[in-house]
């Protein structure tokens, strides 16, 4: 169901950043938009832990204006991390307006662990992208997307993943079937033990004088 929505989107019109109207109900991801936005200096972000092309490295992204004022995280791209973690990479970030094509995404955290996880450092490197919690770091009523600019006429100077599902269809299927399979042997390993444990108490009953 998602993933055909995703490709619906894929020849939607523009939508002007501004007039997206984003609610709980609102599926995001995939959505092309027309952006207009200017950054926000020494408003920059690394999100650590992420893998491309099997390198290890960061999510770089930025803060942004709009010209109707709201606040959204737009993308850079990924950088390798180098082999010391206490220096962090050089990033090109904006410093003039950007206006092009882009598409939205919203990133999914893990439940168990979703805190910002803020470095007091610059740019501030976090382990997951906690927008609410970003808000509050930086006093800015950022939007709950992240945009990642699409415009094929510009250079740009990072690699940009784009994966809007952890796992394709196919996948879930395989791992429900896994799931599954160990339930079943597990029910199958608990009815054997319940047989024998029934039989040994018959047994010592039997045996009984």
């Amino acid at each position: 169901m998602i993933q055909q929505e995703l490709d619906s989107k894929q020849w939607q019109t523009l939508l002007p950043l501004d007039d997206v109207q984003p609610s709980q109900e609102s599926y995001l991801t995939g959505q092309r938009v027309d952006v207009l936005a200017t950054p926000l200096h020494g408003k920059y972000l690394l999100l650590d832990n992420q893998v491309f092309e099997g390198n290890v490295g960061y999510l770089a992204i930025q803060l942004m204006k709009t010209a109707q004022g709201r606040y959204v995280l737009l993308e850079r791209g990924f950088i390798p991390a180098g082999v010391n973690r206490s220096i962090l990479p050089e990033v090109n970030w904006l410093d003039e307006r950007y206006q092009g094509e882009g598409r939205l995404y919203v990133r999914s955290n893990n439940p168990l662990s979703d805190a910002l996880m803020a470095e007091d450092t610059l740019p501030v490197r976090i382990q997951n992208l906690n927008i609410a919690a970003l808000s509050r770091l930086w006093q800015y009523p950022i939007e709950r997307f992240v945009v990642q600019p699409q415009s094929i006429d510009q250079q740009w100077d990072y690699p940009q993943p784009w994966n809007p599902l952890p796992m394709s269809a196919g996948k879930h299927i395989g791992y429900a079937v896994q799931w599954f399979a160990m339930a079943v042997a597990l029910a199958i390993l608990a009815l054997i033990w319940l047989s024998l444990a029934v039989k040994s108490k018959r047994k010592v009953v039997n045996d009984l004088p």
